[in-house]
């Protein structure tokens, strides 16, 4: 691949990484909110981040139903961020 077009993939990993960050933290808020601004942005970020994140949670959940908490989105930011360093390394060369 070219130069601009690992550039922009990178880019477009970056902020999805922002977005999956997003909707991990409000996830923790939205349910004591009333907020309508909050709830929208949730409501959006889980349409982009959940069908990436259901597989993810499927093979971890019997390994995790028992912790209470969710660790999906942070395996999720590790592999994006692994292939983050991927494409930035084909980028060099």
């Amino acid at each position: 691949m070219s130069g601009p077009v690992i550039y922009l993939l990178s880019k477009a990993i970056w902020l999805y990484m922002i977005i999956v960050f997003v909707n991990a933290i409000l996830s923790w808020f939205i349910h004591s909110s009333r907020n309508m601004t909050l709830r929208q942005i949730y409501w959006i970020t889980n349409q982009l981040v959940n069908p990436v994140l259901d597989p993810i949670r499927r093979v971890l959940y019997p390994m995790t139903r028992n912790f209470g908490i969710d660790i999906s989105p942070i395996i999720l930011i590790l592999l994006l961020q692994v292939l983050e360093q991927i494409l930035n390394s084909a980028r060099r060369y």
